[in-house]
Formats: C-alpha cells, structure tokens, sequence
C-alpha cells in the first residue's frame, strides 16, 4: 500500500506542473525573437494567454524601435494575435 501511494503521489507530481510548463526554453524562444526582430533582449518571460502559454521578449531593435514578440512555448511558433 506504500508502494501504491508513493507511485501515486510522484504520478501527480509529475503532471500538476505540466499544464504550465514551456516546452521551449528562454534560450530558444530568445533565438526564434531576434530571428525575426534582430537586437537587444530586455527581457524574456512566459505568461499565459487564452489557455496557452507564451514566452514574451521584448526586444530593443537594431533600428531602436522596441518590439514585443511572442513565441509559442508548445510549438515554437511566433504568436501574432498576442498583446
């Protein structure tokens, strides 16, 4: 009955973070930003939009323009319906 429980309680573990947990990391979802808006990252964070998660860079252009690009953390794809 331990045994039970403990395999139990590591499966819940395991899945209660999933739901929000970016399968892209920082360093990616950066890449993919300045591939499409080259410049200084300010900075980069996820955040949860319409029941899916998205990594926010923002980012200070070559041009100086700033730009805020958002990146799918599930699919890697740039997102741009965002805000």
């Amino acid at each position: 009955m331990r045994t039970l429980n403990t395999l139990l309680a590591a499966a819940l573990l395991a899945t209660a973070g999933s739901a929000f947990a970016a399968t892209l990391t920082k360093e990616e979802a950066i890449a993919k930003a300045q591939a499409i808006h080259p410049g200084e990252v300010i900075k980069a964070y996820t955040e949860v939009q319409h029941g899916r998660t998205l990594w926010e860079v923002q980012i200070k252009g070559e041009d100086g323009r700033k730009a805020a690009i958002f990146i799918d953390a599930e699919t890697g794809e740039q997102d741009l319906k965002a805000k």
